[in-house]
């Protein structure tokens, strides 16, 4: 944008503003200034100024390319670059009269568009679809930076831009019938990967629901061996304190037994005496029924003896036996009988102990 301003001595002085998205270049006595962006300068007589674009440009290419193959194939690309240095561009291109922007883009994709018909040649269709965002857009990445590296000895871009995208967007097949049958080649090899990646998946699914049953199994395993790892160990401990207790416990029980052997003994012997001692108490107190029992055997017979004799007499009185045959000889040898029963009667009525009224009786 550009004012002017008249001087008190009528000269008119031109007021330059430029915009964020613009440099600004002065120009005098064969020097060209970069005041910058946003700016506004009061153009001096003779001066001369440039207004630079800031801003990112696009530039788009299109083109249709037979492959080694002989397939056609339709490609689209992109170049997004933007004015770093824009003394050295306003030296390479014309900002002033003409749209320097569009002769930019114009050699840039003219430059892509020879680098990708010769890359694109010598490549398969495959190739080429393949290595869309890898080869192709190396191959127009190459070449730009080859044609934008700063000239020996000096600091500045030749073109004075810089590159932030370089890229093939698409690549199409020209022929529809071909395109039908290799997108249906496409699709069944989708389809077929597809259902190869199920198969695989399934397999891996099984494979990993084996591997976790086995490992499971081997925890199951490992854990039930060391359950009973430890059941032995604690069995084996138990023992180990049963049988230490048990020798702890031995002499003590053993002393006890001894000492329980003792007292028994001890009581044993006790109650031997004991018995021996009752036993002898109940011979002294049998013993005075015992005499007094002797004592009344011996007396009951001659206490006695009176009445027999008496009775006997009584009852042979006056009678005379005589025995024949063979009862004669029995009756022989009761005969000392009883003269020896008849002398203790005569003794026994005849003794000194008896009253005075027993002395006399009937003889027998």
């Amino acid at each position: 944008m550009t004012t002017r301003l008249t001087s008190p001595k009528g000269a008119e002085m031109p007021i330059v503003r430029a915009t964020a998205s613009e440099y600004l270049l002065t120009g005098r006595a064969g020097r060209l200034q970069n005041r910058g962006s946003a700016v506004q300068a009061f153009l001096l007589p003779g001066t001369v100024y440039v207004l630079v674009p800031a801003a990112k440009q696009e530039a788009t290419f299109e083109f249709t390319q037979e492959t080694k193959d002989g397939i056609p194939l339709r490609f689209k690309g992109i170049v997004v670059y933007r004015i770093t240095e824009p003394v050295a561009a306003a030296g390479q291109f014309d900002f002033a009269h003409g749209d320097g922007t569009s002769e930019i883009s114009t050699l840039l994709t003219h430059v892509c568009l020879g680098e990708l018909r010769h890359a694109v040649s010598h490549m398969s269709m495959v190739e080429c679809i393949e290595g869309r965002k890898t080869a192709l857009s190396a191959v127009v990445a190459a070449a730009l930076d080859g044609l934008l590296a700063p000239a020996e000895g000096d600091g500045r871009g030749a073109w004075g831009i810089t590159i932030e995208v370089a890229q093939v967007a698409q690549v199409f097949i020209v022929d529809p019938e071909l395109r039908a049958q290799l997108e249906a080649e496409v699709r069944n090899d989708i389809r077929l990967r597809s259902d190869q990646s199920g198969v695989r998946s399934a397999e891996a699914l099984e494979l990993a629901r084996l591997t976790s049953e086995r490992r499971l199994q081997a925890e199951r395993v490992a854990n039930e061996r060391n359950a009973l790892k430890l059941e032995l160990e604690r069995v084996q401990a138990q023992v180990e304190t049963e049988q230490e207790r048990v020798n702890a416990e031995t002499p003590m029980r053993l002393l006890k037994i001894a000492r329980e052997a003792e007292v028994l003994r001890e009581d044993l012997a006790l109650r031997r005496l004991q018995g021996e001692v009752e036993a002898l108490e109940v011979e002294r107190r049998l013993l005075l029924p015992r005499a007094e029992q002797a004592l009344r055997r011996e007396i009951l017979p001659l206490e006695q003896a009176p009445e027999i004799v008496a009775a006997a007499a009584q009852a042979l009185h006056g009678t005379n036996l005589s025995i024949y045959g063979e009862g004669a000889e029995l009756v022989g040898h009761l005969a000392p009988l009883m003269n020896v029963i008849a002398e203790s009667v005569r003794r026994s009525t005849a003794s000194p102990g008896a009253g005075p009224g027993r002395g006399s009786g009937t003889p027998a």
